[in-house]
């Protein structure tokens, strides 16, 4: 948990509260690209996930009166934006293309857990291959467990910070990931295990 980031976060919130309009557009700033990290990777599809990610911050920026400063202000956006998902993929079948892995995490990130990757661990083409299999797989999860998939493995979200983003007990959240992790790493080459280091890597170290 990134402690000053929170503190400057609940800074621009106080300031957009204020009457300056630069703390909200300084929020948008700092958050976009993660809110649409979540959304693309939920709605599986990138122009699905771009209109989302603007709806989102309009009822972020509608609801920042409400929002609690000893909370987190990221904590309080994912809810906003996880719900919002979740009424879009109910109103509508959500059209499937090719998962847009990289550009959502970025090209350095690990694309199993959608951290900073090693420069070193690995071919190109082997971390492509593997994006693309966990991409896949996580294509093929449900709602639920999809949702607590991407916000632990590619936001790195807690077990607590997940049951409140969603509203569900911390028992329910590592049954879902237990369950998602599981039905990933089948997809996968035996030596790897989605959402950490490669084992037979680790083996051999």
């Amino acid at each position: 948990m990134d402690v000053e980031q929170d503190d400057e976060d609940r800074l621009l919130v106080r300031c957009h509260l204020s009457g300056d309009a630069n703390g909200f557009e300084q929020l948008y700033r700092r958050h976009r690209e993660r809110i649409f990290a979540v959304l693309v990777r939920m709605l599986r599809n990138r122009e699905d996930a771009l209109d989302a990610t603007q709806e989102v911050f309009i009822k972020i920026h509608r609801g920042l009166d409400s929002f609690d400063p000893s909370g987190r202000f990221l904590t309080w956006a994912y809810r906003i934006a996880t719900n919002h998902a979740i009424d879009t993929i109910r109103r509508r079948k959500v059209r499937k293309e090719t998962p847009i892995v990289e550009e959502a995490v970025g090209a350095d990130a690990d694309l199993r857990t959608g951290r900073r990757a090693n420069p070193e661990a690995g071919s190109q083409l082997e971390r492509g291959e593997v994006a693309t299999m966990i991409a896949r797989a996580v294509d093929e999860l449900g709602e639920a467990h999809r949702m607590v998939f991407t916000l632990h493995c590619y936001e790195g979200l807690s077990y607590g910070e997940i049951a409140a983003v969603l509203g569900i007990p911390v028992g329910t959240v590592m049954s879902r990931l237990y369950h998602a992790r599981r039905k990933v790493r089948d997809a996968l080459p035996p030596d790897w295990d989605p959402g950490g280091p490669s084992r037979s890597r680790g083996r051999s170290q």
